[in-house]
């Protein structure tokens, strides 16, 4: 007989109600800053609104004006030390945290005056909004792109959800370091249904994350209702599936917000784990700008009438002198102190000329600044040498795969914020190809299997890195990075230059190539080219394991992210290390010339060095003599064309020989700046050889057919070799 038994769900989600003894509990000091900032957040947005209308404002505004009373709570229920990230909608979060964290621990807004301190918190998220040199960011984050570390402020962001990762990171930091610190990372109704989101909740509760996530439902995404993205009309609810506990709060209300708040962050001090809260509140303005809703047809006058009834700024108040908490002129108080404050900073960034208001040149970042930041640039190598092989008498011969497992331990010894992480490098006796063997005996404390969520724990390693941690993540195929590519190119990779150098990411991804394998297009993918697009990141690509040992080293330093391409077909490969020691440094953005020749220069990488040295001595009976180099750095910026100049100024030819498809290699990119630098010494066209441009196949006949050959290696040499007879 067919019998269905009910399963118990792992976590409940609660509707908070509060009182007048709530109010009372919470007493005269939080509720007064909380209608301070209240007040401070509304004038803040208001006069954005206004300079967004007279043009002084380059670039979207989105204002939160209706919900403040959710950032004023957030920031007085937190301490300082606790931390907050935001979305595209962040002044009042960003703000509030700023304000309260820059004053005085006893500030009291009826009683003290703000401080310079505070004002110059108020100033700078101002300037940035506005592009000045004096924000938070020397301007190039504008109005969706605040960060200060120091306040506790991670950092908003514009891509829908997209820093939640980051913030879960940031949470699991504080989890791995034992700190009572907690993260709160803002978002939308909108972001609720971002992959990334339920990707890093599932992962929060396996790991035990201090996380508050706090969903903004102000019941519209751009012009989309909930009720017609979501067909669970309690967005909290969606917590359970994840097994942590969930809140549904009066978002209007400072009081519900902040003991909701304040509740929840409390457990989490005593045993780390996420919780939800869903604030339900409303945003009075149109997505953004300055006009309504209705403007736009979405929404009915008639549902923007009754939410602005519920204004905390008229409600909350009232409430406070009701239970005799505030009079009304220290209200007034509140109010012109707000004002003042604004002004103030309206005065910091602007002037008035001829009964206008302008931004003075004197404002504005300087052209040169734009091309700053994109990497740290300060000198991390200042005493130390780099060295090769030839540098060593006493080696022993290992595998390539013995190198990365023996160089990642070693790193792992060496450093306490390092830690691993990725798909089954803890299981199979050092991950799915023995890249991690021996760590999970000496150190599994930070040796951290993650699901299939490539999204998820990439940019929670981004957030682990942004906090102080020195995170290796394993993608087990670079194909699947494009899982993860908002995480690895819009965040990790961008984030540092956006925050005005503010802070760093230092992620080490490492991934295998597959080609030659048989795993088909979708598990075969060299990323070199495609890491190399985005400015932010570092790639190397070491072809054997003494370069394997010492490019890891130097990644390791680096405070950017650094991708290192690794292949298969290398992993039983042998070569030599050092006999007494993993900790020497193989220096990046530097070329090595493995096979010297006069006639042609060939350009290459990992699998293709040992080809194009096989086809180079193929080739001597035939009298051509080709030179041989392992670029080892792909990026653009690290590229040694230094190193390829003086080749191509003695050989006057180019080869570039890669097994990606041609249309996703780095040859184009390196034939045109060849052609740009040293056309002058070229005596024939850079010519390319690469895999067809497919994806490919799974058939050993079919992909032996799509890579590129010994013979046509041979052939394009041969080619450059003659340019001259």
């Amino acid at each position: 007989m067919t019998k269905w038994i009910e399963r118990k769900a792992p976590a409940v989600c609660r509707e908070l109600q509060v009182g007048e003894e709530d109010l009372r509990a919470i007493g005269r000091d939080d509720s007064v800053r909380m209608l301070a900032l209240l007040y401070l957040i509304r004038e803040f947005e208001t006069t954005v609104l206004e300079l967004k209308d007279a043009d002084l404002i380059h670039g979207p505004v989105h204002a939160s004006i209706g919900q403040e009373a959710v950032a004023a709570a957030v920031a007085v229920a937190l301490c300082k030390s606790d931390m907050v990230a935001s979305t595209h909608r962040a002044h009042g979060h960003f703000l509030s945290k700023a304000f309260l964290y820059y004053a005085p621990d006893d500030f009291q807004p009826i009683r003290d005056p703000i401080t310079p301190e505070m004002q110059k918190a108020v100033d700078k998220t101002l300037a940035e909004i506005m592009g000045l040199r004096d924000g938070w960011c020397g301007g190039r984050g504008g109005s969706m792109h605040l960060y200060d570390a120091q306040s506790g402020n991670l950092g908003s962001n514009a891509i829908v959800g997209g820093g939640i990762p980051i913030a879960t990171g940031a949470a699991w930091a504080q989890a791995i370091q034992v700190t009572d610190s907690v993260v709160v990372s803002f978002f939308g109704d909108g972001a609720i249904n971002q992959g990334c989101f339920h990707e890093v909740a599932n992962m929060a509760a396996l790991w035990r994350v201090p996380v508050l996530y706090l969903v903004e439902n102000n019941l519209y995404a751009v012009g989309t209702c909930t009720s017609e993205s979501s067909c669970v009309e309690d967005l909290a609810l969606r917590s359970i599936g994840y097994g942590f506990d969930s809140a549904i709060v009066d978002g209007m209300d400072p009081v519900a917000m902040y003991v909701a708040v304040r509740d929840a962050v409390d457990a989490m001090r005593r045993e780390p784990f996420p919780f939800l809260i869903e604030a339900k509140t409303y945003r009075y303005y149109h997505h953004g700008g300055g006009l309504v809703g209705s403007a736009f047809g979405y929404r009915s006058k008639e549902e923007e009438a009754e939410w602005t009834g519920r204004d905390p700024l008229v409600t909350f108040p009232e409430k406070l002198i009701r239970s005799g908490l505030l009079e009304p002129g220290e209200d007034e108080r509140l109010r012109e102190m707000a004002r003042a404050s604004v002004a103030r900073a309206l005065a910091a960034c602007t002037e008035e000329r001829d009964e206008q208001r302008i931004i003075p040149a004197s404002k504005w970042p300087s052209a040169d600044s734009a091309a700053q930041d994109i990497r740290c640039e300060e000198d991390l190598f200042a005493g130390e040498t780099f060295v090769e092989a030839e540098d060593f008498t006493e080696l022993k011969t290992v595998t390539y795969v013995q190198a990365v497992a023996g160089v990642i331990l070693r790193n792992m010894e060496r450093d306490e914020r390092v830690v691993v992480l990725g798909e089954e490098v803890a299981n199979l006796r050092g991950g799915a190809y023995a890249a991690t063997r021996g760590i999970p005996e000496r150190i599994p404390e930070r040796l951290f299997n993650t699901p299939i969520s490539e999204t998820g724990f990439v940019g929670m390693a981004g957030g682990l890195a942004s906090v102080g941690l020195r995170p290796v993540v394993e993608i087990m195929f670079p194909d699947f990075s494009l899982m993860a590519s908002d995480q690895l190119f819009n965040q990790i990779g961008k984030l540092r230059h956006m925050y005005g150098g503010q802070v760093c990411f230092p992620v080490v991804v490492r991934t295998r190539v597959a080609i030659g394998f048989g795993y088909g297009g979708q598990h075969s993918m060299d990323p070199s080219a495609f890491f190399a697009l985005f400015s932010g990141w570092r790639i190397v690509a070491p072809s054997n394991p003494f370069d394997y040992v010492g490019l890891f080293n130097t990644a390791m330093r680096f405070n950017d992210p650094v991708l290192i391409v690794e292949h298969g077909m290398l992993y039983p490969q042998e070569g030599q290390v050092p006999v007494d020691t993993l900790d020497y440094l193989v220096q990046y953005g530097k070329a090595k010339v493995v096979r010297p020749g006069v006639d042609v220069t060939v350009l290459t990488y990992l699998t293709g060095v040992d080809q194009c040295v096989r086809a180079a001595q193929s080739l001597e009976a035939q009298g051509i003599s080709a030179e041989v180099i392992d670029l080892r750095t792909l990026d653009y910026t690290g590229m040694d064309f230094a190193a390829i100049g003086e080749s191509v100024r003695k050989t006057g030819c180019a080869l570039i020989v890669e097994q990606g498809p041609r249309s996703l290699t780095l040859g184009g990119r390196i034939s045109d700046e060849i052609q740009e630098r040293f056309f002058d010494y070229l005596d024939c066209p850079v010519a390319k050889v690469a895999a067809l441009d497919v994806p490919p196949p799974v058939s050993r006949r079919l992909e032996e057919a799509v890579l590129p050959s010994q013979e046509q290696i041979e052939a394009a040499m041969a080619r450059g070799g003659r340019h001259l007879f």
